[in-house]
């Protein structure tokens, strides 16, 4: 590094230091600055002495790269600086725009309650100090609070998309995460129906309002927010599908209607079922009676909306879970969540051999390993006749 140097000159009757600094091409950059000294007679030995001073400060290698330091590059160091705390929180508000309403809220959730108090613990460790090692401590915090692996591994998926970014943005070299060791998921296998315990399902609940929602779900393994959502312009009898495009949220008693689905692969249009056809007619023709009968007290707000009560008010996805668990004990049936019709979906279409690429499509999942791990448990026929081939392969014939 070339050593800075510099002289003293006159303007508007004051003295000024010119510094030289040069940039990492060694292009010369003339710097002024004021020595707080009017030209007056006998000081300009004690101008000559204020610009040594300075000298001297600016051949410690800190104040010269922060004099040669850009916009971006003072940015990048106040960050690199700066609180993880506090830094979790201001790239969630930079990040909000590239994700769902739901997403940030979970994101949010995620850091004021669990991260901001465990990483104060550390005397707000910066950015640029973080390590795998206090990552994993984290980790093991929230195993301690009884956090399961899943939920564990979205803590980690946020952590490593935060200072991904931070890498991104050259803030700091290597993403702290990535030394961590992520957690292990736990692999959760859902209850399920059989076809007898399905049919039974739907035979009990014939009159009630959740019927409808149970039907489709049922017949499509569609998740909560998608059977919801469900419109009537979804279905097409015509070419006979059903589309799957849009979604109903709850969060509180705010419910949401969107068409951003949970991946694009949740986008997906489907055979239209004769038995679910019938049942469709059947739905759309009780509510148009419905509404003649109750003229002004039904509700027209919802009508494009396929699941709704006998008023045409949207039934709320909360509502589907409560009362999903109180309609199965009033009719003395096994307790499932309603999440498990889906799981119960699958497992009847692995029964009946269906390839598990086709179950993805149907059900909507992202990619196939999510599928195969989710239901590689359940016996289905596809096992049994592998178990037929394997057997027919090694057996040993018996002499006559």
């Amino acid at each position: 590094m070339k050593r800075i140097t510099g002289h003293i000159t006159e303007k508007n009757k004051k003295w000024y230091a010119v510094i030289n600094l040069y940039d990492t091409d060694g292009k010369r950059h003339e710097k002024w600055k004021s020595l707080n000294l009017e030209v007056t007679k006998g000081n300009k030995r004690e101008a000559q002495h204020r610009l040594n001073e300075l000298l001297t400060q600016y051949n410690t290698e800190d104040l010269y790269k922060s004099e040669l330091m850009t916009h971006a590059d003072r940015e990048r160091n106040r960050i690199a600086n700066m609180p993880i705390n506090q830094y979790l929180q201001e790239w969630l508000e930079q990040h909000k725009a590239n994700i769902s309403a739901s997403t940030y809220k979970g994101y949010k959730l995620m850091i004021e309650s669990r991260m901001i108090p465990f990483f104060k613990k550390y005397g707000n460790i910066k950015v640029k100090e973080l390590t795998g090692d206090e990552i994993n401590e984290y980790y093991c915090a929230i195993r301690n609070d009884g956090l399961k692996g899943t939920t564990a591994q979205r803590h980690h998926a946020l952590l490593h998309l935060a200072f991904k970014s931070a890498v991104k943005r050259r803030i700091i070299l290597c993403n702290p995460v990535e030394q961590s060791d992520r957690p292990k998921s736990k692999q959760y296998i859902g209850s399920y129906y059989n076809s007898e315990e399905l049919k039974n399902l739907l035979d009990k609940t014939e009159n009630d309002p959740l019927h409808i929602v149970i039907y489709l779900t049922a017949f499509y393994g569609l998740r909560r927010s998608e059977v919801i959502g469900l419109k009537w312009s979804a279905i097409d009898f015509t070419s006979k599908t059903i589309s799957i495009k849009h979604k109903v949220v709850q969060d509180k008693n705010t419910v949401q209607g969107m068409d951003v689905m949970k991946t694009k692969s949740s986008y997906r249009t489907l055979p239209l079922i004769p038995q679910v056809e019938a049942k469709l007619l059947e739905e759309k023709s009780k509510q148009e009676e419905m509404k003649k009968v109750m003229r002004r007290a039904y509700n027209k707000k919802y009508e494009e909306y396929i699941c709704v009560d006998a008023l045409g008010e949207l039934i709320r996805p909360n509502y589907v879970t409560g009362h999903f668990k109180v309609l199965l004990k009033e009719n003395n049936m096994r307790i499932i969540r309603f999440h498990d019709l889906r799981h119960s979906c699958a497992s009847l279409l692995l029964a009946q051999g269906v390839p598990m690429k086709m179950i993805q499509d149907w059900l909507g999942h992202s990619d196939m390993g999510t599928t195969a791990n989710i239901y590689s448990h359940i016996d289905s026929e596809s096992k049994k006749a592998s178990a037929n081939a394997i057997e027919k392969a090694l057996s040993v014939k018996q002499e006559s």
